[in-house]
């Protein structure tokens, strides 16, 4: 479904403060609160609410009340400047720790006011530190207006720009914790799942699914309602041999890309390989896989690397928002054809009338 085209809005960072800390203020009656679920395969760093890039021996649970200021502008973080303000600024106002898998899951169902029965998963990128996943989870959630619950799967990433190896390295120690959570939610036959990753987070994702769709866990057609891989940072010859070791994909399993990506450039470069999976604008080379390829490269408004486009551009966050308000759950059609540069305007306007 539509509301799934969610990417977290990442590499921003705070002009006072150490970068994508998560920070405690008193509420204000005039923010909106969003309450993120977190499932956190992070060592805690010692400051409250805030985790690292150590590798822990296993998964922790919990619930961020998170404050998004009156002030807000569509695909930004507010980070605080200085003293937190509710006001003028995300901060944190609440949330609370779950000592188990099981509770965790029934937090999350119990707290769906929708109607819809759906879990969004959210895997973030690389470079990405604790906080900008929680608080990128909240801003896509208040922009996109997703009325189901989100949980982010925060995994070790370094982040900085020099963690590249150590972030590929943490991707693939995640992929047990990960299936983990996909199969717990998974197990409830009254829900469904829908599951979305950005960058590096889409290497992570796909290679947990792969390791699912052997060992036969799951049936990831029957219980997952889509995916949604946002700039995925994939070598195309890897990607193809994922889909052909998962089999059937589950539907609608979207691949937003963008040509200009700066950052799957910078990956590119490190791999000495070609065009990155996130930066493939042409579909004949994933024809045959069942996937329908999203081209956001019109959308871009010139932020941070043209890397979080679909989170950050709020021409891509108006389209997929209408698409989220006309398309029923799990029929994505509108969008199988490419987004190019002559037809992004033509969607606005097509989305915008209810065609």
């Amino acid at each position: 479904m539509i509301r799934a085209l969610l990417a977290l809005a990442l590499l921003l960072l705070a002009a006072c403060a150490p970068r994508g800390v998560i920070e405690g203020a008193a509420p204000s009656p005039s923010a909106t609160i969003r309450d993120v679920y977190v499932a956190r395969f992070r060592q805690e760093t010692g400051q409250v609410r805030n985790f690292g890039a150590r590798r822990p021996g296993m998964l922790s649970f919990g619930r961020v009340s998170v404050s998004i200021p009156p002030t807000h502008q569509t695909g930004r973080i507010e980070w605080p400047r200085g003293t937190p303000n509710a006001q003028t600024d995300f901060v944190t106002i609440g949330g609370e720790t779950y000592p188990d898998m099981a509770s965790f899951a029934s937090a999350v169902a119990a707290s769906d006011r929708s109607g819809q029965n759906e879990t969004v998963i959210h895997v973030h990128g690389y470079n990405t530190t604790h906080g900008e996943a929680v608080y990128g989870t909240a801003q896509v959630a208040h922009d996109m207006d997703v009325p189901v619950p989100m949980v982010v799967f925060s995994w070790p990433s370094a982040a900085q720009v020099k963690g590249y190896v150590y972030d590929r390295d943490s991707a693939l120690i995640s992929r047990d914790m990960l299936e983990e959570l996909i199969v717990a939610f998974a197990s409830d036959p009254d829900r469904k799942l829908f599951l979305t990753a950005h960058s590096m987070g889409g290497y992570l994702l796909m290679e947990t699914l792969r390791q699912i769709a052997l060992s036969g866990r799951v049936d990831l057609n029957r219980r997952i309602n889509g995916v949604a891989l946002l700039a995925p940072d994939i070598d195309t010859e890897l990607f193809r041999e994922q889909v052909e070791r998962i089999g059937d994909l589950p539907e609608p399993f979207l691949v937003v890309v963008a040509e200009q990506d700066r950052a799957l450039r910078f990956s590119s470069g490190l791999t000495g390989r070609g065009v990155r999976l996130g930066s493939l604008t042409n579909p004949e080379e994933l024809s045959g896989l069942g996937v329908t390829l999203v081209d956001v490269s019109a959308l871009s408004d010139g932020r941070r690397f043209d890397h979080n486009i679909a989170s950050t551009s709020p021409a891509a966050i108006a389209i997929f928002r209408k698409l989220n308000e006309i398309t029923p759950p799990g029929d994505l059609h509108v969008v199988e054809s490419i987004v190019s540069a002559d037809q992004a305007e033509g969607l606005l306007s097509r989305v915008g009338a209810g065609q």
